[in-house]
């Protein structure tokens, strides 16, 4: 008797879990413009479905939603452990497909970080039972509701394999980034698919320097925010980017101001600007669109040197504002050495990239005699103030060469 009452109860669960997942699934035909998924916090049954649809929003009440992952977490396995002869022939089915794809909707959405369920996804995909568009669509629907999934950034780059780079739409794709980091402090997953974008797409060097500072200017103490906007300066100076010479005397202008703070004057020409940073360069040596960039991508480092240090005012200490400000000032003085050395050249890589570039960068920065450099040696004086702790990591990653004391040991 009890065992037939086990059984009708789960019989009666199992009728209601197909009814919630075939609601979903409505939904999913209905409206091909859904925005956001979200699991809403209600503990009991009100005998009404607990699907809620409202303008291109879907909600599941959070009473039903471990009931429905298991019935379709098992659905899935079931199918998962088939030979893998019997999965071509399922595969090859378009209405077994349908019914798989409705189970993987609502796990994913549920719990997206189960890489087997991704896998099949990828199975559908490849055997054209899914849409490539309707999955970025899905994808992006995961990320609304588990902003910081791995996998679902892992399933976007991967369906975008099978696209050209010109079809993509790189701007939603950063913005998608930006609004799960935005909503999900500290999102490497979010950060580190916004530098694939970056190294993917065409140039969105100057769209991304200015969103990325708004960004700052909100989360102030998001590192990950600082850490991608040096990897953004690296790149621009990568590619030798810089802005149209019309414009160029306005980007020069955090430069000069950075000059003046460190008791250095300068004509706000380009000239001038390289006569001073650059001194005893071999400009045969260097191109023109080099030393373009170079006091391009300077400008902006000293821009973020001033934003850290207004930060800063406003805010109180913070290591991010410090350490961002290091990285700016580094950027600076490694690019100075580097010009200075002849070890730029046209096809200028990140000095990360190999360890013998920073290697031989380290080994020119040991050796370098900033004495004979007016602005580095400018700087060198000027950044002494800043503290004993400052001038260890300056005489760690500048040689700046400073006395600096050593820490009292204690008995």
């Amino acid at each position: 008797m009890e065992e037939d009452m086990e059984v009708d109860l789960n019989n009666e669960k199992r009728v209601l879990c197909e009814k919630i997942i075939r609601d979903i699934n409505a939904v999913f035909v209905k409206d091909a413009d859904l925005a956001s998924f979200e699991i809403i916090p209600k503990e009991t049954n009100c005998n009404k479905s607990p699907v809620v649809h409202v303008e291109h929003n879907l909600g599941l009440e959070s009473w039903c939603a471990q009931h429905v992952y298991d019935h379709a977490h098992r659905t899935l396995i079931l199918h998962r452990r088939q030979t893998l002869q019997q999965q071509l022939r399922t595969l090859q089915q378009q209405q077994q497909s349908d019914a798989l794809a409705k189970y993987l909707n609502v796990a994913l959405l549920i719990n997206p970080d189960v890489t087997t369920f991704w896998h099949i996804r990828r199975q559908l995909v490849q055997k054209n039972r899914l849409s490539i568009n309707k999955e970025l669509q899905f994808s992006a629907l995961v990320l609304s509701i588990k902003p910081k999934s791995n996998e679902a950034f892992a399933y976007r780059r991967w369906l975008y394999s099978f696209q050209s780079a010109d079809a993509i739409d790189w701007p939603n794709e950063i913005s998608i980034c930006e609004r799960s980091a935005d909503r999900c402090a500290s999102n490497y997953h979010a950060w580190s698919h916004r530098q694939w974008v970056l190294r993917s797409g065409p140039c969105l060097l100057q769209s991304e320097l200015l969103r990325t500072e708004k960004f700052l200017r909100k989360h102030i103490s998001d590192y990950s925010c600082y850490h991608y906007r040096q990897v953004l300066l690296a790149r621009a100076y990568e590619l030798c980017f810089f802005m149209p010479n019309g414009e160029s005397q306005p980007q020069l202008a955090s430069l000069l101001d950075l000059l003046a703070e460190y008791g250095l004057s300068c004509e706000p020409n380009t000239e001038a600007l390289i006569q001073l940073l650059l001194p005893n360069m071999n400009r045969s040596a260097v191109s023109g669109q080099r030393l373009r960039s170079f006091l391009y991508c300077c400008n902006v480092a000293a821009y973020d040197m001033r934003l850290c240090l207004e930060q800063r005012a406003l805010y109180g200490p913070r290591d991010c504002f410090e350490l961002h400000r290091r990285a700016a000032l580094k950027f600076i003085v490694d690019q100075c050495v580097r010009l200075q050395t002849g070890l730029a050249d046209e096809h200028y890589q990140l000095p990360a990239h190999t360890a013998a570039a920073a290697n031989e960068l380290q080994s020119q920065l040991n050796k370098f005699d900033y004495g004979r450099h007016p602005f580095l040696e400018a700087v060198r004086q000027a950044e002494s103030a800043l503290g004993c702790k400052h001038q260890r990591w300056c005489n760690l990653h500048l040689q700046f060469a400073y006395p600096v004391p050593e820490a009292p040991q204690r008995n």
